[in-house]
């Protein structure tokens, strides 16, 4: 059934209710109401919250309805034994409940597919054709109109193998709008992706604060959560300061096959 997200504050507070076009002119605004129901694949918890947080608070603010399709539980950002896995992915699930709950998902719609961390990239052709059938009820579940996620080219193989999985979804079975956020950039970009991405901005200037609070609930990638498991991922402060800017960044992708087939570089 498909959960509206509602608004921790009244609409009028948020004015700004568009994704804007980046220097072309032949692009128009987007209605980011015209957008729901969305679906953002996140990879980890913690990768939508980054990505999207701004959007997400936006849609809450206006009753839009969204669902994240939560891939992984992020087990394997620290290393350990099977017992602490497990235990750090409800560590990490629940931290990913409490900072959409920030963003004002008071009943946030997380899909868990509890996929292995850090193993997307090593699915048999079986179970990537099972985990697309998984995703397509999704969507139609719950009348998916646009759906975000990470860049193809993203430098980690669990974003990337994200954003091939839907896109093979979304090719046979087109939505409304297909969308990429990026959280690790390559050092350089495949020609064919950057050839088949229109750029929007949306401006969560009011909503930055907000967005901090969110990321900040993710505490065990921000720290030591466990003096046994002191090494492991801890978020970098150049990519905070980055999801941390006035603007979240998405790309509007035209021809998803094409953007789909990435540079072997990638691959």
């Amino acid at each position: 059934m498909e959960q509206i997200a509602r608004a921790r504050q009244p609409a009028e507070r948020f004015p700004v209710v568009t994704l804007k076009a980046v220097n072309q002119s032949d692009l128009v605004a987007i209605s980011i109401v015209a957008l729901s129901p969305m679906l953002i694949a996140s990879p980890h918890p913690d990768d939508e919250t980054l990505g999207c947080g701004g959007l997400i608070a936006r849609c809450a603010a206006l009753g839009c309805a969204v669902a994240v399709l939560a891939m992984t539980r992020g087990e394997a950002s620290h290393p350990g034994d099977t017992d602490w896995q497990a235990r750090l992915g409800g560590i990490r699930e629940r931290e990913q409940r409490n900072a959409l709950k920030v963003l004002g998902l008071t009943d946030p719609d997380i899909i868990r597919l509890a996929l292995p961390d850090g193993g997307l990239e090593h699915l048999e052709p079986e179970q990537s054709s099972q985990l697309r059938d998984c995703i397509l009820r999704v969507m139609q579940s719950r009348s998916i109109r646009t759906v975000f996620v990470p860049a193809i080219d993203d430098c980690h193989a669990d974003h990337r193998m994200t954003a091939r999985l839907l896109a093979n979804v979304v090719v046979d079975h087109p939505v409304g709008h297909f969308f990429s956020y990026q959280i690790w950039p390559p050092e350089e970009r495949p020609p064919r992706v950057s050839a088949n991405e229109c750029k929007y901005t949306h401006d969560i200037s009011d909503l930055v604060a907000l967005k901090r609070e969110a990321i900040y609930q993710h505490r065990s990638q921000l720290g030591v959560i466990d003096p046994a498991h002191a090494e492991g991922f801890r978020m970098p402060e150049v990519l905070l300061k980055a999801k941390l800017q006035d603007a979240e960044s998405f790309a509007l992708i035209r021809d998803i096959a094409a953007w789909n087939e990435c540079h072997p570089r990638y691959s």
